[in-house]
């Protein structure tokens, strides 16, 4: 089955639509005459057209809005891709602002003790009010490592196909990928957790004056949350961000005014001019300069952050002509094969600095 946000679902409701409508017109008049029998095949008839234009509206309309990135997303349910095996848990943290909704077991061959964990939690926003449902990536060793206090850095991936199985953003992907790179060794273990940009259509993950507080979302609510709920390394800037284009604004906007919290980075190049979507404050000078990155970049005191941007060396040259010490920015291009972000969840990992975190 084509993808929900497919353009070959897209194109392949266009062509059901013209393919109805033609077929209603031009059998119309066979459908003419009295009784029961062709007053419903008329009433079918036009169900059918109407069916099929109203699902190319609602595709098209979640495809430009990004609410819901897969079928099992859209469904409310969660389908992982790898070798994944559903472990019969569901309970709820200790910590309200955590609820676990469910487990999946990351199956090793040949290493029946490096099982990983990824488990479905809805976050619960103390401070912004704001709920979501993410994916937290528990590494190979996570449960033997509990006696000995084992402590893990953290990084947030944001995406709109954070529930995708095909794309390498999403939960199940990220999970296999981060699993074959700690037991090579290329990466330290690290907590992982997946979500979308929000909430709703919001990808700039700010505060909206009198609306949502995404931004206290993320850098509040969300560190506070996994912070009681796992074993979380607790150290000035631990915390990484990884995002792809629809995440990227708010990944460095993120990074760059909170680097208390999230120390590294990993993100497309782009303009970074203003977050997507509507002005926050539509006509305000003031929040423009505050929402353009490059200019933070330029005229605020420099972060002790990195940042990677994950492609070409002339997409990222405003933002790397930027950066000073203490921030340090570099590019490097994605990955080609079946495992793109690998060595990018390696330059995070090496980024967050030395832990107490060992598989």
């Amino acid at each position: 089955m084509p993808g929900l946000t497919s353009r070959t679902l897209l194109y392949l409701l266009a062509g059901l639509v013209l393919v109805a409508w033609v077929g209603l017109i031009w059998g119309w008049p066979r459908l003419a005459g009295r009784g029961a029998g062709r007053i419903a095949l008329r009433a079918t008839a036009l169900a059918v057209a109407q069916a099929t234009m109203l699902s190319l509206i609602l595709v098209a309309a979640n495809r430009a809005g990004n609410f819901y990135s897969s079928w099992s997303d859209l469904l409310g349910r969660y389908s992982g891709g790898g070798r994944l095996t559903a472990l019969h848990e569901s309970r709820a943290r200790s910590a309200s602002a955590i609820t676990v909704l469910g487990a999946t077991a990351i199956r090793v061959p040949g290493r029946p003790r490096d099982t990983a964990v990824l488990e479905r939690v809805r976050v619960h926003g103390q401070i912004s009010g704001i709920t979501m449902t993410a994916h937290v990536y528990l590494p190979p060793g996570y449960a033997r490592g509990a006696r000995a206090g084992t402590r893990y850095p953290v990084v947030v991936a944001i995406s709109s196909a954070a529930g995708s199985r095909t794309s390498p953003y999403g939960s199940a992907r990220l999970a296999a990928s981060a699993t074959r790179e700690i037991l090579a060794g290329r990466m330290r273990p690290s907590i992982l957790v997946t979500l979308r940009p929000g909430p709703g259509t919001d990808r700039g993950c700010v505060n909206v004056p009198g609306g949502p507080q995404a931004a206290a979302f993320l850098t509040q609510d969300l560190p506070a949350a996994i912070s009681t709920s796992y074993r979380v390394a607790v150290r000035p800037g631990g915390w990484g961000l990884l995002a792809d284009a629809s995440g990227g604004y708010c990944a460095l906007a993120t990074t760059l005014t909170s680097a208390a919290i999230f120390g590294a980075a990993a993100l497309p190049p782009a303009g970074y001019q203003a977050p997507p979507g509507p002005p926050v404050v539509p006509h305000s000078p003031q929040f423009a300069r505050q929402d353009n990155l490059l200019w933070l970049a330029r005229h605020d005191p420099p972060q002790p952050v990195s940042v990677l941007f994950t492609g070409t060396t002339r997409a990222a040259a405003p933002f790397l002509a930027l950066a000073r010490a203490p921030m340090r920015a570099a590019s490097t291009p994605l990955a080609t094969g079946p495992w793109p972000l690998a060595h990018v969840l390696d330059w995070l990992g090496r980024a967050l600095g030395p832990g107490q975190a060992r598989a």
